[in-house]
């Protein structure tokens, strides 16, 4: 559900570039590679094909509690646990979320979004049946010899956002190979902060184009995770399975190391690439109210109020790094981003294509 805040936080934006325009922009066209996981990988897989962020966003607050049937059971804290726990609406969940995807991106393929709009983009996945990271991958590199152009962009969104508990597993066929099927997850349990593959994948890009002195602008877009941490008491120094939340908190744990790990990886990487002008810059994000922050801490809350308050935290962040474009708070790097927001074009209708 966060990728509300993402599609806010880009429209805002962008609109703010073109204030006397009615059309959409097309923020997909303002970059060259684009790489989100799990609800982010839906974001992405949108700007990359050119769909209104406006649509992805009605996605959301009209198919979530689809997607998450039971939602007053959910907000509750003891039985909202016990109704993630016994799997209640998984199946309903699953069809409800493919139905969606499917009236947003119908059958188009990995290989006909790159040939109509030459962005690259990557999407993170986990496989069960190997226990292996795995990236979905448009043909922007050579090397890739095609292996992902056949995947529909439905079926790695369904793979990427197939987190354990909230989510069904994600099944899907091999295109190459009749009959065989592997097994997805949540590509968030090992790349929660894709800002790492994102950079690994322009310099390889660069390389194979022998782009060597090009630098390298990641822009990161978070999806307002909630902060972990905690103050541990001597008495839970030694706790066992049950103290850790049958598990789920050392996941949580992993996933917000990580998220911050990868920015600082992705920052190391920009020094060595034409460090001049490369940078990873995350874009800026308030700490939210203590509402919003208690709405976070459950992934699959669909109700409207909270969806309302994950848009109005984007508009405010969007305030906040509009103030840095100028003045003594001057961000160069926000700058950069706003620059190249405000050289998309706008989003064409079937008229105005010819079709």
């Amino acid at each position: 559900m966060r990728g509300v805040y993402q599609t806010q936080f880009l429209s805002t934006v962008a609109s703010r570039l073109n204030p006397n325009s009615t059309a959409q922009i097309d923020v997909g066209k303002a970059f060259d590679l684009i790489v989100g996981t799990s609800t982010g990988g839906i974001v992405a897989c949108a700007l990359a094909s050119g769909i209104p962020l406006d649509t992805i966003r009605r996605l959301y607050a009209e198919n979530g509690h689809l997607i998450f049937p039971g939602q007053r059971l959910r907000a509750l804290p003891v039985i909202g646990r016990i109704v993630r726990g016994m799997g209640f609406g998984l199946r309903k969940g699953d069809r409800n979320l493919r139905s969606a995807l499917n009236s947003a991106f119908g059958k188009r393929t990995v290989a006909q979004v790159y040939d109509e709009r030459n962005i690259a983009f990557a999407i993170p996945a986990l496989d069960l049946n190997r226990h292996s990271s795995v990236v979905f991958k448009s043909p922007h590199l050579p090397r890739l010899g095609g292996r992902d152009d056949a995947r529909t962009l439905v079926d790695l969104c369904m793979a990427t956002t197939a987190a354990p508990v909230l989510r069904s597993m994600a099944r899907l066929a091999d295109p190459s190979s009749e009959g065989v099927t592997s097994v997805y997850v949540d590509g968030g349990l090992w790349a929660n902060n894709p800002s790492l593959i994102g950079m690994m994948e322009a310099v390889e890009i660069l390389h194979a184009r022998e782009q060597h002195t090009r630098p390298i602008q990641l822009f990161m877009l978070g999806t307002l995770p909630s902060q972990g941490g905690e103050e541990v008491k001597n008495s839970d120094l030694h706790r066992g399975i049950w103290g850790w939340g049958l598990g789920v908190d050392i996941v949580s744990a992993s996933m917000n190391a990580q998220a911050v790990g990868y920015d600082y990886l992705s920052s190391k990487m920009a020094e060595f690439c034409a460090p001049q002008k490369s940078f990873a810059f995350r874009l800026p994000a308030q700490c939210p109210s203590n509402e919003l922050r208690n709405y976070l801490v459950n992934m699959d809350d669909a109700r409207p109020k909270v969806l309302n308050a994950l848009e109005r935290q984007a508009l405010s962040d969007v305030d906040l790094a509009w103030s840095t474009l100028t003045g003594a708070r001057a961000e160069p790097r926000f700058a950069a981003f706003a620059d190249a927001l405000g050289s998309a074009p706008p989003i064409l209708s079937n008229d105005e294509k010819g079709t």
